[in-house]
């Protein structure tokens, strides 16, 4: 069963945190079931979510029972989907703020691969642009890439500037 994960999912490390995130839910919803069993009221608050965490949730619920093995199961699900979906690095000229990650994240998963895992870093001396790299392939889109490949335009323009 495929997995959609959310846009704000992004990196190896963020599926590691999700699946935490699930994991923790699923054994607080194991004590809840024995509370309940053992007639005890009082009983714990659910765990807080992350949007990503709920939503990655809500969706693997429209399949699948609530219960703590199925919980399990999409646990282990995210953890095998790190391990093996593509990824890209995108570097920029600045660190990227959550709405650029999120747009190019979303940009990637619908023109890439649904579930690619996308790490961002920062350079400033690309001046501006971007790099993708995606496996063996690099595309340079900079800002230093242009300057370096038309340095006979650039000092033209340099001259003429009076």
């Amino acid at each position: 069963m495929a997995l959609e994960l959310p846009s704000e999912v992004n990196s190896r490390q963020d599926i590691q945190a999700l699946a935490l995130e699930v994991r923790n839910y699923a054994s607080w919803l194991a004590h809840n079931d024995i509370k309940k069993r053992l007639k005890v009221r009082k009983r714990s608050p659910a765990p807080e979510l992350s949007p990503g965490a709920s939503e990655t949730l809500h969706d693997w619920l429209m399949r699948n029972p609530l219960s703590s093995s199925s919980l399990d199961k999409l646990a282990g699900a995210l953890e095998n989907l790190k391990d093996s979906a593509p990824s890209a690095t995108i570097t920029l000229a600045a660190p990227a703020g959550p709405k650029l990650k999120q747009d190019l994240t979303n940009w990637c998963r619908k023109n890439i691969d649904d579930n690619i895992l996308v790490n961002f870093e920062f350079n400033s001396t690309l001046l501006g642009g971007m790099v993708l790299r995606c496996g063996s392939h690099v595309f340079d889109w900079s800002f230093r890439r242009q300057l370096l490949d038309n340095r006979r335009k650039f000092a033209e323009v340099l001259a003429n500037v009076r």
